[in-house]
């Protein structure tokens, strides 16, 4: 009989194509022997390797290293390198398990960090009036590969904006002041945004005759918040889409943040400890609210870039609670901020404890971790 280290390499190409489905599994398949291993390297030759079976941690960069990056795997708590120089040097933000970047020069990419292919979209100085420098422009993601359209929040007040792959410029679209958007979440084949100062969910087709069409959907109850913005120093809110089989709704999370007493207008952005959690859902048929305290096995993950939820049924993965990127700006005594220290917690929901994962410095504020989705 033959041995398993005689096995022609053209079989073992294809063992290896077929075995190998997640990051966890090249371990054990290149650990059987030296030809195995050769297999193993063949079948991803040209990239970074398969994906993880759960979501990620893509760490800040590190500014002596320009030619890679290292991501917390959850799904065994071990540091994956992986090569990136297309990403060193510019914002990020993430989506589908894409990226999203943004150079000096306003230039803007979609690179899948595994393949690392590339796809060029509009420059981001081609939206309307931009006030704000190129690090800042967009701040948030959502990705629909299907529909080869780029959703996006960006500017300041915060709006809604778009592309086509292929097209030449952003698409805005235009709101009032009062309407600045927190957060996006593509959802039921509408895309919906979160706003800051009238509390409302709006929804907008953007695949259909009217595609910059903002149309309010609900008001988040009165006694969510008692007369103070969103987004103003202690919370913080997001949205997603999750159907549980029986009811389409829409999620609200809301994260209470315990504040430093300011000395000076830098130092009040200098954050403590989350309070709470505070988690509402909106049944899109009855047009009801409900506070929500349990998810069951489902998981949370929010923070730069898009908003998701995975259920993950091996167990390794908690279920409900909430995943989540803790921002603390570090301080010169005389008040410049000289860093940022950016940590990956875990929220229970069941009793209201946190759970760090892992910590980094960055001198650089454009570039935080965020969370890559398992594709």
């Amino acid at each position: 009989m033959m041995e398993w280290s005689e096995l022609f390499p053209e079989v073992l190409d294809i063992i290896a194509r077929k075995c190998i489905t997640s990051y966890e599994d090249y371990p054990g398949f290149a650990g059987v022997c030296k030809s195995w291993r050769l297999a193993a390297a063949r079948t991803y030759r040209n990239s970074n390797g398969p994906p993880s079976r759960l979501p990620s941690f893509m760490l800040v960069d590190r500014s002596a290293d320009q030619e890679s990056r290292e991501l917390f795997l959850l799904s065994n708590k071990s540091i994956r390198k992986i090569r990136l120089p297309e990403v060193y040097g510019k914002a990020c933000r993430s989506s589908c398990g894409w990226l999203l970047t943004v150079g000096e020069d306003f230039s803007s990419q979609l690179i899948n960090p595994l393949s690392r292919e590339v796809i060029n979209l509009p420059k981001a100085d081609t939206f309307p009036d931009n006030p704000l420098e190129w690090a800042d422009t967009i701040s948030n993601v959502v990705l629909l590969m299907e529909s080869k359209m780029v959703l996006v929040i960006w500017g300041f007040p915060k709006k809604l904006g778009f592309c086509h792959i292929g097209d030449n410029k952003w698409t805005s679209v235009e709101q009032p002041f009062y309407k600045s958007i927190l957060d996006i979440t593509f959802y039921n084949g509408q895309v919906y945004t979160l706003n800051c100062f009238d509390k409302k969910i709006q929804a907008c087709n953007v695949n259909g005759k009217h595609p910059t069409a903002l149309v309010d959907i609900a008001t988040m109850p009165e006694d969510v918040y008692e007369g103070e913005p969103y987004d103003v120093g202690s919370r913080r809110a997001y949205i997603v889409g999750l159907d549980d089989g029986e009811r389409k709704q829409l999620l609200v999370i809301i994260r209470f943040l315990k504040l430093n007493k300011p000395k000076s207008f830098i130092r009040f952005f200098k954050l403590n400890k989350p309070k709470s959690f505070k988690v509402f859902a909106y049944d899109l048929e009855s047009g009801s609210w409900s506070k929500v305290k349990d998810f069951g096995k489902k998981t949370l993950f929010v923070g730069c870039g898009s908003s998701f939820w995975i259920e993950d049924t091996t167990g390794v993965i908690k279920g409900n609670g909430i995943y989540y990127i803790d921002t603390e700006y570090l301080n010169h005594p005389d008040g410049r901020v000289v860093g940022v220290r950016y940590t990956g917690i875990y929220y229970h929901m069941s009793n209201g404890t946190i759970e760090p994962h892992f910590t980094r410095e960055s001198r650089s504020h454009f570039t935080p971790p965020l969370w890559l989705q398992s594709m």
